[in-house]
């Protein structure tokens, strides 16, 4: 029975090619996207991953094996993450990696073809972050983490949630709230943490890193039993897209801290490289955007930016664009002067700040 492809369902048909080494075709209906077309030499991964080479067009009449219902299909990193609407064979991964010469493999695995796959194949998010991840610590966070045993960059922030955040350019794209049991208790008690909550939820990744253990929470001596852990799971749930961990000791904290914002330095710029909705990539929030952070590092890295590029700075155009008082543009073009990045010209209403390196006194 010959039926034709839709952006539904998950269709496997016979490849018209006679006497090919993959004789299977598959259509796969990614969210937000045209079908993804492969060849592949069955019809599922059971004992082993099944290589999977890309199609360019699929046939106009095809023999059709085998046609279900999508629950999701979903890019997920480098993977498609491929849920069928059927009881048995439901679950299943396409995912892209590399092989030592450089060249692009797609295998398709399923939880039994994993037990016999290939060395080389691993899940791609976790691999590590190979560039040096620049932390922005917030100025009011006291015995900061320190990250020494990764590849890090502190910054002093002003984070309006959060202690611990990532940037692109101004905005801020992740936080995470770090808590100990006591002060989680008592914010939680109190209502300051539901505020927090509201704030890393608007972010396109947050998450509350608790430096204990869940039964100390349950055990916790100011207020009675459970009550604190029926509280914490209610704003769990009424803020889900905000990630909870609870660790051990410090150490545990700390590592896990910067493998979860290396991971969110990942998804966000791939995002932005294959401009793909969040939605498409089984990513928590339904924004990419991050939050515009205008404090005095992100004014100033704004400002030396644009001074790079050619742009001269007088006091008062540096505070309307960044709604600021004459003082305070004033201190921070103090600051970039110092910094080597503009250097002064003129005095009183003739000053301007130019360029380093532009002698023409603009």
């Amino acid at each position: 029975m010959n039926k034709t492809t839709d952006n539904k369902s998950f269709v496997i048909a016979e490849n018209p090619r006679e006497n090919s080494s993959l004789p299977y075709l598959l259509s796969l209906p990614l969210e937000g996207s045209q079908p993804i077309m492969l060849a592949t030499r069955a019809p599922w991964p059971a004992d082993n991953d099944l290589y999977c080479h890309p199609v360019d067009e699929w046939p106009h009449h095809p023999k059709v094996v085998e046609q279900c219902e999508v629950n999701v299909c979903r890019r997920r990193g480098k993977a498609i993450d491929l849920i069928l609407n059927r009881r048995q064979r439901r679950r299943s991964i396409f995912v892209w990696t590399k092989n030592k010469k450089g060249r692009t493999l797609i295998f398709w695995r399923s939880a039994s073809s994993m037990k016999g796959a290939r060395p080389g194949i691993r899940v791609p998010q976790a691999r590590a972050l190979r560039s040096r991840l620049t932390v922005a610590v917030d100025t009011n966070e006291r015995y900061a983490w320190r990250f020494a045993d990764h590849h890090v960059r502190l910054v002093e922030r002003e984070l309006p949630a959060g202690d611990y955040g990532l940037f692109h350019d101004s905005d801020l794209i992740a936080a995470i709230e770090r808590k100990k049991i006591d002060d989680l208790a008592t914010a939680s008690v109190s209502g300051r943490l539901t505020f927090t909550l509201q704030e890393l939820a608007v972010l396109p990744y947050s998450a509350v890193i608790v430096q204990g253990r869940l039964s100390d929470l349950m055990e916790h001596e100011s207020v009675r039993s459970g009550w604190l852990l029926n509280l914490v799971a209610a704003l769990q749930i009424q803020f889900h897209r905000v990630t909870w961990m609870f660790a051990e000791t410090r150490s545990i904290a700390e590592d896990y801290a910067y493998r979860w914002l290396a991971a969110a330095y990942k998804a966000y710029h791939y995002h932005r490289a294959h401009d793909a909705h969040p939605k498409q990539a089984d990513q928590p929030l339904e924004q990419t955007r991050g939050i515009p952070i205008l404090d005095a590092y992100g004014r100033r890295s704004t400002a030396a930016a644009e001074a790079r590029m050619g742009k001269i700075w007088t006091s008062r155009e540096y505070a309307e664009r960044f709604d600021v008082s004459r003082a305070t543009a004033t201190s921070d073009l103090k600051k970039l002067v110092e910094m080597g990045v503009v250097q002064k010209r003129g005095s009183r209403r003739t000053r301007h700040y130019i360029p380093v390196g532009d002698n023409d006194g603009r």
